[in-house]
């Protein structure tokens, strides 16, 4: 059966219950999250292990996935060798494809996602868009559950992935319910500055590939922004990329700017990290079987051939 939660915050408490009887069913939990993690897949993966293990000691909880060098700040994933039909929980990745591991040894399955309900998985779906981010409706879950058990580790986790899906806050998606979110988190005791220090840091290599951004962007009349980055480019600073994606956001504060987005030449495709201020945007990363939040999305193109009728599509959208 499957539990669908869309836009109504105000039926969580149904959900919510859903979710705490088959985690507490389970002695072995698995927690994963998208390929290619951002700040709020591990800070709602890790936050949600760091909160289970406090909550459940007895139980076997597990953060399975890729690491990303960048993001290592904030933890480390499990390793492990056996796994025997564990509840998995797979928390902000839309689609099953996206997965970073496998759901074939799950007993159960739960999704917690606040991206747009493109593929309905799960035992347990838990869909809400109007959240800025999995790590606040984690915490709006464990809220339900049992906030007691809330720990430092997991409320810097949830605070940082927030922090990372709203810009620091400066993002639309920011709402007031997660500003309320985010000041129960800083009640607890972790030093926000210093991880935000931490996240934003920079070496001279990231400092340089700025430049490079700048230098070799291209503007339309039509008012987007974008430029191809190489892998010569990434090679020669050094940067993976995901670390080569992490500054799409370097346009949006140019005036005339409305549509912006970076190419990023991977192993047989580009990867297109795609951005917009109001003009909503998934729907032209869904012709290319991207997708996303309306406002950020995501696509993988084969070739150059595909960029340009990407572009030509977000011209025709202007």
């Amino acid at each position: 059966m499957f539990n669908k939660l869309t836009g109504h915050l105000n039926d969580l408490n149904t959900y919510a219950k859903d979710v705490l009887e088959l985690i507490e069913s389970h002695d072995e939990i698995v927690i994963l999250r998208h390929q290619k993690p951002d700040p709020d897949a591990y800070g709602a993966q890790l936050g949600l292990r760091a909160y289970l293990q406090n909550k459940y000691p007895d139980k076997s909880i597990k953060a399975l996935g890729s690491g990303e060098p960048s993001l290592e700040f904030l933890g480390e994933m499990d390793r492990v060798s056996t796994i025997e039909r564990p509840l998995v929980i797979v928390v902000d990745t839309g689609n099953k494809e996206r997965i970073d591991g496998t759901l074939d040894y799950a007993e159960k399955i739960v999704k917690i996602d606040h991206h747009p309900n493109v593929e309905l998985y799960g035992d347990v779906s838990i869909v809400e868009t109007d959240v800025s981010s999995a790590s606040e409706l984690i915490y709006l879950l464990i809220d339900r559950w049992d906030s007691s058990a809330m720990n430092d580790e997991a409320a810097a986790l949830f605070y940082m992935g927030i922090v990372g899906d709203t810009g620091r806050f400066l993002y639309n998606n920011t709402s007031a319910l997660t500003h309320a979110v985010a000041s129960k988190l800083k009640e607890f005791n972790f030093d926000a500055a210093d991880l935000n220090n931490q996240m934003h840091k920079s070496s001279k290599n990231k400092f340089k590939y700025k430049g490079y951004l700048i230098n070799n962007a291209v503007f339309t009349d039509s008012g987007i922004a974008y430029v191809y980055v190489p892998k010569s480019v990434m090679e020669e600073y050094d940067l993976s990329v995901s670390e080569a994606g992490l500054d799409v956001n370097i346009f949006r504060e140019i005036e005339d700017v409305k549509v912006w987005f970076i190419a990023l030449e991977g192993d047989g495709e580009i990867r297109v990290r795609l951005r917009s201020k109001e003009v909503v945007i998934n729907d032209v990363a869904a012709m290319f079987d991207g997708g996303g939040h309306p406002l950020a999305s995501g696509v993988r193109v084969k070739n150059m051939d595909m960029l340009k009728e990407l572009l030509v599509k977000i011209e025709e959208k202007l």
